[in-house]
């Protein structure tokens, strides 16, 4: 009997000893010494039950049951104490550690702490490893710095320190680091010591300013909490923006947050959220980045404004590239090296920041600080240099970029990555395919891998679509050199849910668009996630036309694109044998058309008179027709002119009584009107077509000679089919100095030089005019003798002369002159032209009155990115594979 009751005992005491599991799990996730108390009571309370009242009801059941039951509830109960006091006890502990204002940092930055507990540096103890609780994050409530670089932002940055401890709760934010980048006056004047305090702000100080990647980075080294939120200076958080980041961050560390960015008024510091906010980008081919939307919270490219990862995370990539000045391109760095190396960048949808933008229409949001000249191009060729791969081929084709290529100004003076290399090498980052593949819908189904680039050419005109600066598109004489003309598939297709909904000039951000019928075409900056129906345009490859919103878009928005040709050369009634004018036609035996001699341009009826166009030749027919087909007819022993192909009516040329050439009505042959009685002096080799009718017989068919000394010149695309380059693109480079440092640049009897009253013009050639002289300077371009001014596109809208930059990075006067006589340049890659043709608009028409358009694709070829990815594929298959995703 004694012995049953002792083996009685030892089974309750076991049975005890297993109700006190709760308390040890409380302590090491960090729940705070009430939260422990509690579960230690209710353990104790548990194992008195168990030990005195054997005889109740529950005893019954079988006592795993009881314990599992008992578990449930004590997590339950100890959950809703730990979330009613750990604010009030986060808050109290704050209290008891503020520090005094103190301490230095190295060189002129001084930290001084206006209130913030600072901690030791975590390390990886402080992280929860593979098989605890949270995989890869925080074992315990992760405590925020905010980093605030400021540089003369006066009360911006007041304000944002106060919305940020306003919405942020006390238990979460740790500090406000506010890097003051050299401000006058300094910004902690600006705020009382108890402010400072309130706000929880610890300063770095540069006494000069040294740009917004060091600033961070220094505010990043200052920091102690375990997550890190850089904000610019300008911004206004949302109440709870914080959790959806924290939320994200605590279970991998590895991850990077952008929280969604929405508009700020600087005015009243009001958000207007609008759509909802902006927070992805998407990396281009010149190493810079495009806002976009998608279907998941996976963000490419981060803007670089506002983001959040841990301390440790931070630490392990190697922060920012400390050998990147001032501004730009540390996002496209960090991104890469996040994506690449193990991390990955998502966005906290819920998470809110209002964010001020720099607008100059509005002077108070405007920067009061300068960045570098050419740091923003170096800081980005560095980044491409360091994660590009093989595409940094790619990126060297961008005129600005072109200087660090072999055989470029600036190719011994390319950077050293060698502090990016080691990063690479120590986090054994993946190949910069690996990220083409991880983000498919951006670059094969939005296009920006494109399996071919073309021109997109109406057979009947001979003519091609073409952006011409801007977003303004033209129908232009197709040219192989002409940026402007080249487009490929682009913006994923809703349906399909791959490419393409829509044409993208190649190597921009533009695509087609056009936004209603009878609306002109244009271009706008591509939706890769084709969700602006506006750039829902397809090429029907069975009737040839370019439809708008094609198939099930056609119940909202249909119709072709179609519009009116270039304005043509004035054919006009004038004297016979008048030297000033052309006046020698013929009858072209293979087209039909009526050409005139000299230009190889036909006769066009153009809104009830004639003109001279561009042959327009049917490539079925192989014969001219519409307003280019005449028909020469018997008329009393005379010739009528007839254009008969012009929508259902017949027009005769007219010569109004010998006054003004016109087409009319065609009279009837039984009235003998003489008015439209012609005589086509020779028209198989070439004559004259001169009028015979009343008593006014000496007037012909005429074309003026222009006749000047001087001619502007103007930007346009580049014109050059089968490698002959157009008249007036058509420029020579010819010594004019013994030791050849000096140039012309001539087109026939015309020379580029300064003019007192364009700035730039071409004249009459003279070898002695300093005007005319050209030199090629190193890290300037193309320098004028006689100004000292260089050649400059003047953001790609007027050619000019201009004060030379030196540092060879500004894309305004960077110039090629090739062999085939362009003088091509500028953010759009133009030429120089003396003698521009006209251009032609295009506009959404319904597609019965498009149908003497006829589209094709014309010259593909496949472009240079996308032989380097299938290069990739073959080079490292399985690594790319890896990079798929559902």
């Amino acid at each position: 009997m004694a012995k049953g009751n002792v083996s009685q005992k030892k089974r309750t005491l076991v049975r005890c000893a297993t109700l006190f599991a709760m308390p040890p799990l409380i302590l090491l996730f960090g729940w705070g010494w009430i939260t422990l108390g509690v579960s230690l009571g209710l353990s104790v309370l548990a194992c008195l039950a168990l030990m005195f009242a054997r005889s109740s009801s529950v005893s019954r059941y079988p006592f795993l049951w009881r314990l599992i039951a008992f578990y449930l509830i004590q997590v339950l109960v100890c959950a809703v104490v730990h979330s009613m006091v750990t604010p009030e006890m986060d808050s109290r502990a704050k209290s008891v550690f503020m520090m005094a204002p103190g301490g230095k940092l190295r060189g002129d930055e001084k930290v001084q702490a206006g209130g913030a507990a600072k901690q030791k540096e975590k390390g990886p103890e402080d992280f929860a490893q593979p098989g605890g609780a949270l995989p890869g994050g925080f074992m315990a409530q992760p405590k925020i710095s905010v980093v605030l670089p400021c540089a003369n932002e006066g009360e911006f940055m007041v304000k944002t320190a106060q919305s940020i401890n306003e919405f942020t709760p006390a238990y979460s934010l740790h500090e406000v680091v506010v890097v003051d980048d050299g401000s006058t006056p300094p910004l902690k004047t600006l705020l009382t010591d108890e402010q400072q305090e309130k706000l929880k702000i610890t300063w770095v100080r540069h006494e000069h300013f040294t740009g917004l990647i060091n600033a961070k980075s220094k505010g990043a080294a200052a920091a102690t909490g375990d997550i890190i939120i850089f904000l610019d200076c300008h911004v206004k958080p949302a109440e709870g923006w914080d959790k959806p980041i924290v939320d994200f961050i605590k279970s991998n560390y590895k991850r990077v947050v952008v929280p969604s960015i929405t508009d700020l008024d600087p005015d009243t510091w009001e958000e207007h959220r609008g759509g909802g906010g902006m927070s992805k980008c998407y990396l281009t081919w010149d190493a810079d980045f495009k806002w976009f939307t998608s279907d998941d919270m996976y963000v490419p490219i981060m803007s670089g404004g506002l983001l959040a990862m841990s301390k440790k995370w931070w630490d392990e990539t190697g922060g920012y590239d400390e050998n990147m000045l001032g501004w730009g391109g540390e996002n496209i760095d960090q991104s890469l090296r996040i994506w690449l190396c193990g991390g990955e960048i998502v966005n906290a949808q819920d998470s809110y920041v209002a964010h001020m933008w720099r607008l100059s229409s509005r002077p108070k949001t405007r920067a009061k600080y300068t960045v570098p000249g050419g740091a923003v191009t170096t800081n980005r060729y560095r980044a491409a240099m360091a994660w590009y791969d093989e595409w940094l081929e790619k990126l060297e084709t961008y005129p600005e970029f072109s200087q660090f290529a072999p055989g470029g100004l600036r190719y011994k003076d390319r950077p050293d990555i060698s502090n990016i290399l080691e990063v690479k090498e120590r986090l054994k980052c993946k190949p910069f395919g690996w990220f083409l593949r991880r983000f498919k819908k951006v670059y094969f189904d939005g296009g920006l891998v494109p399996d071919k680039v073309f021109h997109i050419k109406d057979e009947r005109t001979n003519m091609c679509i073409e952006r011409k600066g801007g977003t303004k598109v033209v129908l232009r004489p197709c040219s192989e050199q002409s940026p402007g003309q080249l487009w490929h598939g682009a913006n994923r297709d809703t349906l399909t849910n791959t490419c393409c909904s829509s044409f993208r000039n190649w190597n921009t951000d533009q695509c087609l668009a056009i936004d209603s019928i009878g609306g002109q075409l244009y271009t706008g900056v591509c939706s890769t996630w084709g969700d602006f129906t506006s750039q829902w345009i397809k090429l029907d490859e069975a009737t040839h036309q370019l439809q708008i919103a094609p198939g099930a878009y056609a119940k909202t928005r249909s119709g072709c694109i179609g519009g009116q040709r270039p304005k043509g050369t004035d054919v006009t009634l004038e004297d016979c044998e008048n030297p000033n004018f052309r006046q020698i036609f013929k009858v072209d035996d293979k087209t039909g058309g009526i050409l005139e001699v000299q230009s190889g341009e036909c006769l066009t009826a153009a809104n009830g008179k004639f003109e001279l166009s561009p042959c327009e030749i049917d490539s079925d027919t192989g014969k001219v027709g519409g307003e280019q087909k005449f028909s020469l007819v018997d008329f009393d022993g005379k010739t009528r002119i007839e254009a008969r192909d012009l929508g259902g009516q017949t027009l005769c040329a007219d010569s109004a009584s010998g006054s003004q050439l016109l087409l009319y009505s065609c009279y009837d042959a039984t009235y003998h009107n003489t008015n439209q009685a012609w005589k086509f002096e020779d028209k198989i080799n070439g004559g004259a077509i001169r009028f015979t009718g009343g008593s006014n017989l000496g007037k012909c068919f005429s074309v003026k000679n222009e006749a000047k000394t001087t001619q502007p010149v103007v930007l346009e695309g580049c014109i050059s089919e089968d490698g002959v380059t157009k008249y007036g693109q058509r420029f020579k480079k010819e010594s004019v100095t013994a030791d050849g440092k000096y140039f012309s640049l001539r087109d026939g009897n015309w020379c580029l030089g300064a003019s007192e009253k364009t700035g730039l013009a071409v004249s009459q050639c003279d070898e002695e005019a300093s005007s005319q002289k050209w030199e090629y300077a190193k890290f300037k371009g193309l320098v004028n003798q006689e100004s000292g001014l260089c050649l400059d596109a003047g953001g790609g809208k007027q050619a000019q002369l201009y004060t030379c930059y030196t540092d060879g990075s500004n894309s305004n006067q960077v110039w090629e002159l090739n062999e085939a006589g362009f003088i091509r340049g500028g953010p759009d890659r133009t030429c120089l032209d003396f003698a521009p043709v006209s251009d032609a608009t295009l506009s959404g028409v319904q597609c019965s009155q498009a149908k003497n358009f006829k589209w094709a694709i014309y010259k593909p070829f496949e472009p240079l990115e996308t032989r380097l990815y299938h290069e990739a594929e073959q080079k490292y298959p399985a690594v790319l594979a890896s990079a798929d995703v559902n």
